[in-house]
């Protein structure tokens, strides 16, 4: 690889501005690798409007910041080994200062020529075999998750297969990285190697789900937090050593068994199951075309990404946990404090992301950890093409919960938290159920049979849509409440009151007619019984 970087522009991911970040004075900038490194110290975080492309490009940073500080080496393969934990706990403590300089411009210049968007070489991420192997391409609209592509619908735009409108290269580089991490499964583009056609391909790896990374005062404490511990690493297979993808020399053979992860570097950035070839237009400045493929036939050897909750099922599997936009943050919370077993929704028990198992007072600077918070990304899908809606979102400052889960008194506040979360699911479980018999009872003639010719009455209605939209979020402030005076002893009735007046709020409208009432009041136990003693339940509206 040259030493420096080559003359030819072709969008240099290094110097060019494609990276949304916020500053800590509150100022928003566009940046390369470059500045982003050169300054993380001086930023707040990312200001990525995509959330997939946030969270697949915090794990390629995260990659590099391992690099860049030695982190990414096994203690166990040095000769004289220093401890892996103290060597970040002084690479936290020299916040103030960010990344080394030198490192920062060693590391740039050695894999630069890699990362340009459109090297006609080796593009960043990117299989430039595709020109030949692929004789058709699968357009810029497919590129963009949000575009609708072929016979998929309208998501943000009306775009459609017949105009294709080009991207400018800052943000194709991210809807790429987006695409290699969550990009759909099934029918795609065809491609030929080795005398083979096939057109149907494996999804992204983080397809449908959250991921939580721990973040710090600064962008740079962040990428540092968010290298995993070598307990979270794979087991070196021996195969290949561990790297970044622009950083081998060799393309990977797509008819080839896969490589699985050998450590940090490739857990992190090499779990792709597509290949990816921008087009791009005259002087590299934009992205006109894309060809988005199978990378491999066979699927990568499974690997338990550190940045999620893992669930475990009936079988004892462990499944990914998915993201689901109706579903709040804080409802995972007890699933980040709590080692193991945190969640018995749906039968489920939940073992907290790997790369926060890491962070406790002991082992990070005191100001860095009580500052430490968890920022989520979000992509609701379905397993195959289907995308519905991306989100993201952030806790509080966790060192005292995080503090408490690594007592062995049982700890108190996490496992009230998990109890507060607990006491909301079921009062909105009883809310629903309450609503939908109120609306059968009430849709139904007195008699309780419907009219001779018509079909029985079974659905639910538009009360519970209704209540449940009113419902999670006051019961999101409650549980802030509680969360900020340490205090969920009371969270089964305090749920309960709460899902109890949005019952009557809802149902208020058919509350003067005699069959509304009645139904009204005939499904109202169903909250109530959460009560207990029946001197504490709040009297009818």
């Amino acid at each position: 690889m040259s030493a420096s970087l080559p003359g030819g522009d072709l969008f240099c991911l290094v110097t060019r501005p494609w990276i949304p970040v916020r500053t800590l004075d509150g100022d928003s900038s566009v940046v390369g690798l470059r500045e982003l490194f050169e300054n993380a110290h001086r930023i707040e975080g990312l200001a990525v409007a995509l959330p997939p492309a946030a969270s697949g490009l915090l794990r390629i940073l995260c990659a590099m910041a391992a690099r860049m500080t030695g982190l990414h080496r096994d203690p166990a393969d040095e000769e004289e080994p220093e401890h892996w934990s103290d060597l970040r706990y002084a690479a936290l403590h020299r916040t103030s200062q960010g990344f080394d300089p030198e490192a920062v411009n060693s590391y740039l210049n050695t894999y630069g020529e890699r990362l340009r968007l459109h090297c006609p070489e080796r593009p960043f991420l990117q299989d430039p075999r595709l020109a030949g192997q692929c004789p058709s391409r699968s357009g810029v609209n497919k590129l963009v998750m949000a575009r609708p592509a072929g016979n998929n619908q309208v998501f943000f735009g009306h775009f459609h297969d017949a105009e294709q409108v080009a991207l400018p290269s800052a943000e194709a580089a991210l809807h790429l990285i987006a695409q290699l991490y969550y990009g759909p499964s099934g029918q795609c583009t065809p491609r030929s190697a080795d005398g083979k056609r096939f057109g149907n391909t494996r999804s992204g790896p983080l397809r449908r789900t959250m991921s939580y990374h721990p973040v710090g005062r600064s962008l740079y404490e962040s990428l540092v937090l968010g290298i995993p511990t070598p307990g979270a690493w794979p087991q070196h297979s021996g195969r290949m050593p561990d790297a970044c993808p622009w950083e081998r020399d060799e393309l990977p053979d797509p008819m080839g068994v896969p490589n699985g992860p050998t450590g940090p570097l490739s857990a992190l950035t090499e779990r792709y199951q597509h290949a990816v070839l921008l087009h791009p237009g005259p002087g590299g400045e934009t992205v006109v075309d894309a060809t988005i493929t199978w990378a491999f036939r066979d699927g990568r050897p499974d690997y338990r990404d550190p940045y999620l909750i893992w669930d475990e099922v009936k079988d004892g599997t462990l499944r990914a946990r998915d993201a689901e936009a109706e579903r709040s943050l804080w409802r995972d919370l007890d699933a980040l404090v709590l080692k193991e077993r945190v969640g018995t929704e749906n039968g489920r028990a939940g073992r907290r992301p790997a790369i926060l198992d890491g962070l406790a007072g002991a082992v990070i600077p005191g100001e860095v950890f009580e500052s430490l918070r968890v920022f989520a990304y979000g992509f609701d899908q379905d397993g195959q093409t289907r995308d519905r809606t991306y989100f993201s979102g952030s806790t509080p400052p966790l060192f005292a919960l995080l503090e408490e889960a690594a007592e062995p008194d049982g700890s108190r506040l996490a496992l009230g938290v998990r109890n507060g979360r607990d006491a909301a699911e079921k009062a909105a479980w009883r809310l629903e159920a309450a609503l939908r018999s109120a609306w059968r009872e009430y849709s139904t003639p007195f008699g309780g049979e419907p009219p001779a010719g018509s079909k029985k009455r079974s659905g639910s209605g538009p009360w519970p849509r209704t209540a449940t939209a009113a419902y999670w979020p006051a019961a999101e402030g409650r549980f802030w409440e509680s969360f900020h005076t340490r205090d969920f002893s009371d969270a089964r009735t305090s749920f309960a009151g709460l899902a109890l007046a949005v019952y009557d709020e809802v149902t208020l409208s058919v509350a003067g007619t005699p069959r509304g009432a009645r139904a009204r009041e005939n499904a109202r136990g169903l909250i109530t019984s959460l009560f207990g003693d029946s001197s504490r339940r709040p009297p009818v509206s």
